[in-house]
């Protein structure tokens, strides 16, 4: 089981120059049933969050917009198992104290929690993090 960070969902939607091919190949497999994946619900909030934000630079430049429910329904789609957010995620992701982001703290207390040890993610923060083996999207084979 590993968990899935949001940057794998991004790159796949956004066909990311350097990431995009690979993130995809990661959610075929989780769709296909090949890689068995957990994530926070957390990620479905910021990949609304980070869609929204692409969509007001598309606006801008005079774009198609990005499909936001589309793309949500998709997610939800796949067999990834979604990890609910509680107050014992919140109090030990607030007892943390390494050099990554506080949604980072989230993702890592849900990991935690969960007995999960790998994440897959282009985040190189993580590799700060000594119970967590990281898997970069370019390295999943």
């Amino acid at each position: 089981m590993i968990y899935l960070d949001t940057n794998i969902i991004i790159y796949a939607i956004g066909k990311h120059s350097e990431y995009g091919k690979a993130c995809e190949k990661i959610l075929l497999d989780i769709e296909s049933g090949k890689l068995k994946a957990s994530s926070s619900i957390l990620v479905l909030v910021e990949v609304i969050n980070v869609l929204k934000k692409i969509n007001k630079i598309l606006k801008k430049e005079k774009k198609a917009q990005l499909d936001i429910k589309r793309n949500i329904d998709a997610i939800l789609s796949l067999p990834i198992i979604w990890l609910e957010l509680n107050f014992l995620i919140i109090k030990i992701a607030s007892e943390y104290d390494y050099d990554v982001s506080g949604v980072d703290y989230i993702h890592l207390s849900s990991m935690e929690l969960n007995s999960i040890a790998k994440i897959v993610s282009a985040d190189k923060e993580f590799d700060k993090i000594r119970f967590v083996e990281r898997i970069d999207p370019l390295k999943y084979a």
